[in-house]
């Protein structure tokens, strides 16, 4: 049994702009280290990579549809809902000293 699902444009220009972060965040990276340098990592050749970047566009789409995307290693990741939380939690106590400053009468 087939089901077909219908993607809106939104979801089609969404994943279109998160490939493109993705693909240009992998270009970045190799530039920074090099081409020779990540085929030495994965011990392959630099033409090997070179030609694996030639197709990286349809990659980058690959990932952005699976709702993936690429950030680097020393990054900081954190879903919306721990962001909600610590925003929530960051505005509770910033009212608080808030209130505590006009109790204190130094506004």
């Amino acid at each position: 049994m087939s089901t077909v699902e219908t993607v809106s444009p939104a979801e089609i220009e969404s994943t279109r702009m998160l490939g493109a972060r993705n693909e240009s965040e992998i270009l970045r990276a190799v530039a920074r280290v090099t081409q020779a340098h990540v085929a030495d990592c994965m011990g392959v050749s630099a033409s090997t990579i070179s030609r694996a970047l030639d197709d990286l566009n349809r990659w980058a789409l690959l990932l952005a549809a699976a709702g993936l995307q690429v950030v680097p290693v020393d990054s900081m990741v954190v879903d919306a809902h721990e962001l909600t939380a610590l925003e929530s939690m960051a505005f509770k106590y910033l009212e608080t000293r808030q209130q505590q400053r006009i109790k204190e009468g130094r506004s």
